[in-house]
């Protein structure tokens, strides 16, 4: 029972950071892994975690009015179609491979987000969507393959076209939501996912998710810029040890 409500306790934390800076995904999975928990396993936890998570996060904004269904059903859309791609693609890959793949976006994420981007704007809607879908199927893709860092370079991906932090936050939690339950499609199908584990570490990612998104108003934008630099540099290297 201690591992089931470490594991909870591990969601709640994760999902709090991943909701304001993402990265949470690099600390639920050692986690689990630490405590004997499968690769594949505990991937498949994370997603429904995250997937949970992420749909109450929706559903709260539309009932709050800060998203429309129109606001995000073309990210529902492209992110569902990613996260099934990435999910069944997974099975071909090695875990040396994904973490390659792995460092080397974030390696480049770092590297916009001191090149290549002003941060975070003041805009709240995507003028330009066509020029940033590529990149997003890319993120989502990924995430369909691992996932840890997914969020962050969605935020580095919204914060490129100046969009306001909240709103980045907003559009990320939505394409997440897509993303897992496309990549649990293939994972569930596979029969790796153990019930008990991924239900306590939903619960506590529903609750840390919840509470991420709130503390979202309280957060200035330029300290998060700050934040989102130091989450991949830790990733990297994480990921590269």
């Amino acid at each position: 029972m201690l591992d089931y409500f470490i594991i909870f306790c591990v969601g709640l934390l994760s999902h709090l950071i991943g909701t304001l800076v993402g990265g949470g995904g690099l600390i639920s999975l050692p986690t689990m892994l630490f405590l004997g928990i499968p690769i594949h396993s505990a991937i498949a936890a994370e997603k429904l975690g995250a997937a949970c998570s992420s749909l109450l996060n929706c559903i709260y904004l539309l009932i709050t009015k800060g998203i429309s269904i129109k606001d995000i059903s073309w990210l529902f859309a492209l992110g569902l179609l990613s996260g099934i791609s990435g999910g069944f693609f997974s099975v071909k890959v090695s875990e040396g491979t994904l973490t390659i793949i792995a460092i080397c976006l974030m390696g480049f994420a770092l590297i916009i987000s001191f090149l290549g981007t002003k941060g975070f704007g003041d805009k709240e809607e995507i003028s330009n969507k066509w020029k940033i879908i590529p990149t997003l199927f890319g993120v989502g893709f990924y995430d369909g393959i691992f996932g840890p860092g997914s969020s962050t370079l969605s935020l580095y991906v919204f914060s490129s076209q100046n969009i306001q932090y909240v709103k980045s936050v907003i559009y990320t939690r939505a394409s997440l939501l897509a993303w897992c339950i496309g990549a649990l499609i293939p994972y569930i199908s596979s029969g790796k996912m153990i019930w008990l584990v991924a239900f306590s570490l939903t619960a506590g990612a529903i609750i840390g998710g919840q509470i991420g998104l709130k503390l979202t108003n309280y957060i200035k934008k330029e300290h998060v810029t700050i934040l989102l630099r130091i989450v991949t540099v830790i990733m990297m290297l994480q990921l590269m040890i």
